[in-house]
């Protein structure tokens, strides 16, 4: 029972796992910008709820998402490439559709977000990056 109120050291392993787990996901979505008829669609629903520049509009954030997804899945510039697919899922959650919390691009966000500020870990390349950085400093 104590282990369950304790701080658990090894969080980062869980954290690692879902930020892999999510540039994955994320990735899937955004290959869909190879696929023409899919992008006509978006571009489409763009066009229905007013966003301006729509066809643009639906290829960059489909490059945010491949690209984004790429970076947190080896956890590359996480904190800064979280910041398009936040703004990315805002878009998709409060724009084109109805604003709902309890939906899948809300929580994309929320996990985002978390990422943002957490960063990403340390079975990442920013990690190893940072600590090689240290290393020539000491």
């Amino acid at each position: 029972m104590r282990k369950l109120l304790q701080f658990n050291p090894n969080l980062h392993v869980g954290m690692d796992l879902i930020r892999v787990l999510l540039g994955g996901i994320i990735i899937s979505f955004g290959i869909e910008i190879f696929s023409a008829e899919q992008m006509v669609g978006y571009t489409e629903w763009l066009t229905k709820v007013g966003i301006p520049l729509p066809g643009f509009m639906a290829y960059l954030g489909k490059v945010a998402e491949l690209v984004g997804g790429a970076l947190l899945l080896v956890g590359l510039f996480t904190r800064l490439s979280s910041i398009p697919l936040i703004i990315t899922m805002f878009v998709v959650n409060f724009i084109m559709l109805d604003g709902n919390i309890r939906s899948e691009p809300f929580y994309l966000l929320l996990l985002f977000l978390i990422y943002l500020f957490v960063g990403s870990g340390k079975l990442s390349l920013d990690f190893l990056i940072g600590r090689k950085k240290s290393l020539h400093l000491s």
